[in-house]
């Protein structure tokens, strides 16, 4: 590594962003589990890695309040219905459909960054990595009038237009899209660790919380890995372990003797 040097600490720093940057990709597609891009001065010792805390309901609502009305259903997407980032930047009209019981998103591809022929960073679509990753996600009851709005004052009529563009129609980067919620994450006054991917946990430990088999969280999460669902991702709220023994009883003596 490069040390940081006051003659070359800018070129570091916007570097040591870069990398950042597209190791948090990795984590959004669940590669990772967290970001191990981590820099501190050699003077300093590392910190050890923080085991993630699960956000709370009011945490990532607070973000999501704090999002600009044109971002506010792809980061709805990402923290409440388990979407990576380039998922809901590849959505398009046709794939946000009314149903009986409401709304669910198709997701059928991802929008990845990479380098065009002149090293420019576009946004390509590409198909899920596995199979997995091609499933319908119901929207939850709170979010629908979000789904209704959005739709109706943000999104061309024609079945192949992006659900999310930037003010003049164009692709939105997953940079673009990670600067608008750290800036909300940042109004919010929240955990400055929390990121878009914090809401798959989120939602994979509430369903289990509702009693869902790994398969059925799988199914919603488009995770294939049953293991990384049971070991990486899910997490207990910190009021679940008194929740749970409240609910334990013991049988009397008496009603043994009676027996």
């Amino acid at each position: 590594m490069v040390a940081l040097t006051p003659e070359t600490g800018n070129r570091n720093n916007k570097a040591y962003k870069l990398l950042r940057t597209a190791v948090d990709a990795a984590v959004d597609a669940g590669v990772l589990e967290t970001n191990p891009v981590v820099i501190k001065a050699s003077h300093r010792r590392t910190a050890p890695l923080k085991h993630k805390q699960l956000p709370t309901d009011q945490e990532l609502l607070a973000i999501l309040n704090n999002t600009p009305a044109r971002y506010r259903l792809a980061v709805a997407l990402c923290l409440f219905h388990g979407l990576r980032v380039g998922e809901c930047l590849a959505l398009q009209r046709r794939h946000v459909v009314r149903v009986a019981n409401g709304w669910v998103v198709r997701v059928e591809a991802t929008l990845v960054r990479v380098p065009d022929r002149t090293g420019r960073m576009v946004m390509k679509r590409q198909p899920p990595k596995t199979q997995a990753g091609y499933r319908d996600v119901p929207i939850l009851k709170e979010h629908r009038s979000l789904v209704v709005k959005h739709l109706a004052e943000y999104v061309e009529p024609r079945p192949g237009a992006l659900v999310t563009t930037t003010a003049t129609g164009g692709t939105v980067m997953d940079t673009s899209f990670r600067s608008v919620f750290h800036r909300a994450k940042s109004k919010a006054g929240v955990r400055s660790e929390i990121t878009p991917h914090y809401g798959r946990n989120w939602l994979i430990t509430r369903l289990a919380e509702q009693q869902a088999t790994p398969t059925e969280i799988g199914r919603i999460l488009g995770q294939s890995d049953l293991s990384t669902i049971l070991h990486t991702y899910m997490r207990v709220r910190e009021h679940r372990p008194g929740e749970l023994m409240a609910a334990v009883s013991i049988e009397s003596t008496d009603h043994h003797r009676a027996g």
